[in-house]
């Protein structure tokens, strides 16, 4: 059993390796997108389109992207970019997280190309309790824009706050029409709650959740594979290093999925495709700790199927998860600089790995090729 197994994961394991990265690479779309990297100075008028001091998130499963800055006088610059088609969009500043007794900003389009922006006050969920032009947000003086550019609408303002904005809940919704004539609003097909930290731009539990995921699944997880793959000559070393990257990588791993669930809790995100692999990694590399713990002796008939279930257990953790680090970086705009850094330790450890391997494959066909070639020399009288 163990050698089938050896003999097919040496055409399987590369495989996988190509399948992340083709699998998770995103395909070319037709679909316009908002984006942070979109260009302002050609869709915005001053002084929305200055890029200077201007922070980005992705969010509500990247359907819209929130361009914003905050001085130092608490006078707040927002650019709100989605698709419309047609239907209000609205951004809400609440204090809870919920929608009665907060303040929105509404955007529109008509079909003609008239625009249109106003305040509303959210006094109940009925229609007739979401009153028009009332609020308690103040705008500058700085005219509000609302920008159509191809598909998506660009809804940028001002306001100014009696104090600074750190974690604030914001509301975002879409409507199943535009305004009626007399202001009332349609009611909402779609909405959700996100939070935003006005004061470093984003949250930093983003970054380090991104940083140990990284580190975690991303990095010691694939190494210390490669270790027990390729350098079990090294007695007793590799076990020792081996076994020490692994427990390394899943502690971290977990710090990742703490943070990322602190995250969840606090956004309201709905990334349930990374969640779900987050925790079924998380799961798969505790169960490769109490296999680690309950490990059967050289001599134990049980010895051959631990070898299978920690074989397979083992590796699935580390595709999965290096496949969720993929999933995860698809799924916000994260740190460029992290995702260079992960990108560069997922090559060196691709190349290492088709290094290793075909230095393996190489060593053990030289014994059947010496086996396979006829006998140099031939004592006489033998045929």
């Amino acid at each position: 059993m163990a050698g089938s197994i050896s003999k097919f994961s040496k055409k399987l394991l590369p495989s996988l390796f190509c399948l992340i990265v083709v699998g998770f690479t995103p395909e070319a779309s037709d679909v316009q997108s908002p984006s942070c990297s979109s260009n302002l100075r050609e869709i915005l008028p001053t002084p929305y389109s200055d890029l200077s001091g201007l922070a980005c998130s992705l969010i509500w499963q990247q359907t819209f992207s929130l361009h914003f800055y905050q001085d130092d006088q608490n006078v707040t610059t927002l650019v709100l970019a989605g698709r419309h088609a047609y239907r209000w969009i609205g951004i809400g500043f609440s204090g809870d997280g919920k929608m009665v007794g907060s303040s929105a900003i509404v955007a529109w389009i008509e079909r003609d190309g008239v625009s249109g922006l106003r305040q509303y006050y959210l006094e109940g969920k009925n229609m007739s309790r979401v009153i028009p032009d009332k609020g308690d947000l103040h705008f500058t003086s700085a005219s509000p824009a609302v920008v159509v550019h191809g598909e998506l609408l660009y809804i940028a303002f001002q306001l100014k706050f009696r104090t600074s904005l750190s974690h604030q809940p914001m509301l975002i919704a879409i409507g199943s029409g535009n305004p009626l004539r007399n202001g009332l609003l349609p009611k909402h097909v779609n909405s959700t709650t996100t939070h935003i930290e006005f004061s470093t731009g984003f949250s930093p539990n983003f970054f380090f959740h991104g940083m140990a995921a990284v580190i975690g699944w991303g990095i010691l997880t694939p190494a210390g594979l490669l270790i027990a793959r390729y350098f079990r000559h090294v007695e007793p070393s590799w076990y020792y290093f081996h076994s020490s990257t692994q427990f390394a990588g899943f502690f971290i791993g977990i710090i990742s999925i703490s943070l990322g669930r602190n995250l969840y809790q606090r956004t309201n995100a709905a990334f349930l495709g990374h969640k779900f692999l987050g925790y079924t990694v998380f799961f798969l590399a505790g169960l490769e700790v109490f296999q680690f713990m309950g490990r059967p002796s050289r001599e134990s008939i049980r010895r051959q199927y631990w070898n299978f279930v920690h074989y397979w257990v083992g590796r699935t953790a580390m595709v999965l998860g290096v496949s969720n680090v993929f999933v995860g970086f698809h799924g916000v705009d994260a740190d460029q600089g992290l995702k260079i850094c992960f990108f560069v330790a997922f090559v060196t450890l691709l190349i290492a790995l088709i290094f290793f391997e075909g230095r393996m494959r190489r060593k053990n066909e030289i014994p059947k090729a010496i086996i396979d070639q006829p006998p140099v020399f031939r004592v006489a009288g033998q045929s």
